[in-house]
């Protein structure tokens, strides 16, 4: 026994029993002595109380969230569609905007031919999966008053022409397209031809203008523009010239021109559904 009292343990006992004594001589100082049991408990029990009132919010909380789970969902539900109408407005607003700002466009363009009737602005929905010369169906049709054989722009310049037809849309064959032949001339040099498309050179992005004479002088850089015919006025831009390629006869040369609309990424243009002679063939 007496070996104990000089064991690490009991001086270890000691120490701790000493601190217990001087806090509750301390506690008995500042509270006064009839407070120092309260004290002690107060002190005891603080932890448990703490975990307590946690487990107990825990608790309170888990229960609120079982119970009202249905109401809360129909909450969240409400809240989305909400933002989602939110987004819809926004986008729809965008898409106005977009849309007035090609009407101011081709509104300039309509300022200078007064004799222009343009459909309603057309979006591509689809494009043809495959097609080099980058044919895609737009969401009008003759229900907006568009025909045949129109052609189609945007604020740059010639897109192409209607060559299928419904109700509430068509499809557009592009001017990179075999099926687009557009009588065409330099804006400046004054050289005229005729727009007979090569898949070769489409798959390249250029359009082909022949039946034009070795000796005309055309140059790349030369601004193309509308010659003027049943289906298409005069004077709108179709491209610049890029290239001179010399017939294998020697005789023609075949001008490559680079449309001034990328047709592969066009998203909105407009339908010339009408212009002084349209449909009168010109000498």
């Amino acid at each position: 026994m007496r070996e104990f009292f000089h064991t690490v343990k009991f001086k270890v006992l000691v120490c701790i029993f000493s601190l217990l004594l001087g806090f509750m001589i301390y506690v008995a100082i500042s509270a006064g002595v009839a407070t120092l049991p309260k004290k002690i408990l107060e002190t005891i029990s603080a932890p448990f109380v703490s975990l307590s009132t946690t487990v107990s919010d825990w608790v309170e909380d888990t229960a609120d969230k079982f119970i009202n789970a249905d109401k809360y969902k129909r909450e969240n539900e409400i809240l989305r569609e909400q933002l989602a109408e939110m987004y819809s407005q926004v986008l729809e607003k965008e898409d106005l905007q977009a849309e007035n700002d090609q009407l101011k466009e081709m509104l300039g363009i309509s300022e200078e031919h007064t004799d222009f009737q343009w459909s309603p602005c057309c979006s591509v929905i689809a494009r043809t999966a495959g097609d080099l010369t980058g044919s895609f169906t737009i969401n009008r049709g003759s229900s907006d008053g568009i025909s045949l054989y129109d052609p189609v722009f945007n604020k740059i310049g010639l897109v192409g022409i209607v060559t299928e037809l419904s109700e509430h849309y068509c499809i557009i064959s592009t001017v990179l397209s075999p099926e687009v032949n557009v009588g065409v001339t330099s804006a400046d040099s004054g050289v005229i031809g005729i727009i007979e498309n090569d898949l070769t050179y489409s798959a390249q992005g250029f359009c082909v203008m022949d039946y034009t004479g070795k000796d005309s002088g055309i140059k790349p850089g030369e601004v193309i523009v509308t010659s003027g015919s049943a289906f298409f006025p005069q004077g709108l831009t179709v491209g610049t010239v890029k290239e001179i390629v010399t017939d294998d006869n020697g005789l023609s040369v075949h001008v490559l021109i680079e449309p001034f609309v990328d047709v592969y990424t066009v998203s909105d243009v407009f339908v010339l559904t009408g212009f002084e002679g349209k449909g009168e063939e010109k000498e």
